[in-house]
């Protein structure tokens, strides 16, 4: 039986649901996830890199797009599975080393969809993007 979600108990259920596979291998971390909010942070490493050794837009997109739909599990069901169904960004600024830090927090909640805003910004506060995202409750496990 899965645990109820509480501000106590959070970091820890989402650490071992969603911190895993792609997510691990870009080397996103979880700091912190509460209902409604959520802050991962990307380390800035070689592999996260594009050729002109900026930090590669493929991977603020996937921080932005985790830290979104972390948050947004937080204000759902325990259970329910969501999918990203849309999602913008505006690349602001250009990071070489350091880490990347996103945060998520709702712009609407219903119940079959949520609109989320997430920042990041470099480890000093510089803006370095910033996206909307749009998650959709799902009710059958995807397919193979």
């Amino acid at each position: 039986m899965e645990k109820e979600l509480t501000a106590e108990n959070a970091a820890e259920i989402f650490r071992q649901r969603f911190i895993g596979n792609f997510n691990a291998h870009v080397g996103l971390q979880l700091d912190e996830v509460r209902p409604g909010y959520s802050r991962l942070r990307l380390p800035i490493r070689p592999e996260v890199l594009q050729p002109t050794g900026i930090v590669h837009g493929g991977a603020v997109a996937t921080l932005a797009d985790v830290a979104g739909g972390v948050a947004a599990h937080t204000t759902h069901p325990r259970g329910s599975r969501l999918v990203t169904v849309e999602m913008k960004i505006n690349f602001i600024g250009a990071v070489r080393a350091g880490e990347l830090i996103a945060e998520a927090d709702a712009l609407h909640v219903g119940r079959r969809t949520s609109v989320w805003r997430v920042n990041i910004t470099d480890g000093k506060g510089k803006q370095i993007a910033y996206s909307i995202a749009t998650y959709m409750v799902v009710e059958a496990p995807p397919q193979d």
